[in-house]
């Protein structure tokens, strides 16, 4: 379970920032207390964070700028429930995995 997010369309400060913050918030949740907003991701952001199907990846996250071992994660780790609304909207990125 994880918490949600309340920003609506408001711009990130610092999309660095706004991009961990949100890979901090969905890798391997499942269940999402509140809003699913994926917003203002730039293009060459990495969006596996959303579905890990198994496999290893590193701990809090796979993403730009880990340098942490890998570790083995459960199977299936994808959202399977989002409690509040999902908000997919200006982005950059050319799909989600």
């Amino acid at each position: 379970v994880c918490t949600g997010t309340d920003m609506k369309l408001l711009r990130p400060s610092s999309p660095e920032s706004h991009y961990e913050t949100l890979r901090h918030l969905y890798q391997g949740c499942q269940v999402v207390q509140g809003n699913l907003e994926l917003t203002y991701l730039p293009a060459d952001a990495d969006t596996a964070f959303l579905k890990v199907r198994g496999g290893k990846t590193p701990p809090g996250g796979s993403g730009r700028g880990s340098d942490r071992p890998l570790t083995p994660v459960p199977l299936s780790q994808d959202i399977k429930e989002v409690q509040g609304y999902v908000l997919i909207a200006e982005n950059r990125v050319s799909g989600l995995e």
